[in-house]
């Protein structure tokens, strides 16, 4: 990547994106096209137990977060713990849109992607 088309200063780090997401695909392709923008990805995780018990240790910037996730807690319950325990910003990956998954959301006060 060219320093023209590079989205992060030189001068700074790159931010650490927590992917939490149980389509192994979708993780994969979200983790590749994070790299070539220039962040760094501080893991991929499918279940909200994991991300859970992983945020202190990998301490990202940002988490990117699936509402319907491997395991028993959703991506709604992780983000509020996360929320509440680090502060971390979680952006909403979804394909769904029912209302049901939308209130589930709204909720929470958190971006949607």
């Amino acid at each position: 990547m060219s320093s023209s088309t590079q989205l992060i200063p030189p001068d700074v780090g790159p931010p650490g994106i927590l992917i939490v997401e149980d389509e192994q695909v979708t993780a994969l392709e979200l983790q590749n096209r994070l790299r070539r923008l220039g962040y760094r990805v501080t893991g991929v995780i499918s279940s909200g137990e994991d991300a859970l018990t992983s945020i202190d240790e990998r301490r990202p910037d940002l988490v990117l977060m699936d509402i319907f996730l491997d395991g028993e807690i959703t991506g709604t319950q992780a983000a509020d713990v996360i929320n509440q325990r680090a502060g971390i910003p979680v952006v909403y990956l979804t394909a769904y849109s029912d209302p049901v998954t939308l209130d589930q959301i709204k909720k929470t006060e958190y971006w949607v992607s």
